[in-house]
């Protein structure tokens, strides 16, 4: 050790590992792969996969429901009209779909599509309701409507797990003070 004053913490280790002969040997991160094979977890590594296949079942059925909701959805319908005049630039039309910039698919409004969308990004085993911030991001990167941020604000906030684990930020009530006598009635 090159610190001049150890630790009972670290003489301990010092101590333990006086027993051994060893070599400390210096391996970049990239280059560790042993280590990094040890360190993952075979039960998390098998709930991603789930979650792999889980989300693109999502996504099918989204893009099924997608197709079917979209001509009843009459802003979508404003944004098909100005694709086929040429004027939204943001926004194509690709096998019955609209479709915006980064590849992402318009929801439309109907049948709380928007909300079990939201749910499936938020109240997911592998999404593990993480706030308002975090789940926009996650759906913001393959679907988009408008007002989405909106949405997603209000389903976390009412999310009734979220507002159980939520930690309480108020200052605790101090201790109870007798009200003064009135002089008069």
């Amino acid at each position: 050790m090159t610190q001049p004053k150890l630790t009972s913490r670290q003489a301990r280790w010092q101590e333990l590992l006086s027993e051994f002969h060893f070599v400390l040997e210096y391996r970049a991160g990239s280059s560790n792969h042993m280590v990094d094979a040890l360190s993952r977890r075979a039960d998390l590594a098998s709930l991603g996969s789930v979650a792999a296949l889980s989300s693109s079942a999502v996504a099918t059925s989204i893009r099924d429901r997608a197709r079917e909701l979209l001509p009843k959805d009459s802003a979508a319908q404003g944004l098909v009209h100005l694709v086929e005049q040429g004027k939204a630039r943001q926004f194509w039309v690709e096998d019955g779909l609209l479709m915006t910039k980064g590849n992402r698919l318009y929801v439309p409004k109907g049948r709380d599509q928007r909300k079990s969308l939201i749910s499936k990004y938020h109240d997911t085993l592998w999404a593990g309701h993480q706030g308002e911030e975090h789940t926009y991001a996650l759906v913001q990167r393959a679907y988009y409507w408008p007002q989405m941020q909106d949405d997603v604000e209000t389903y976390v906030r009412t999310c009734l797990i979220c507002q159980q684990d939520k930690a309480d930020h108020q200052k605790k009530a101090g201790l109870l003070q007798p009200l003064p006598i009135p002089t008069r009635p």
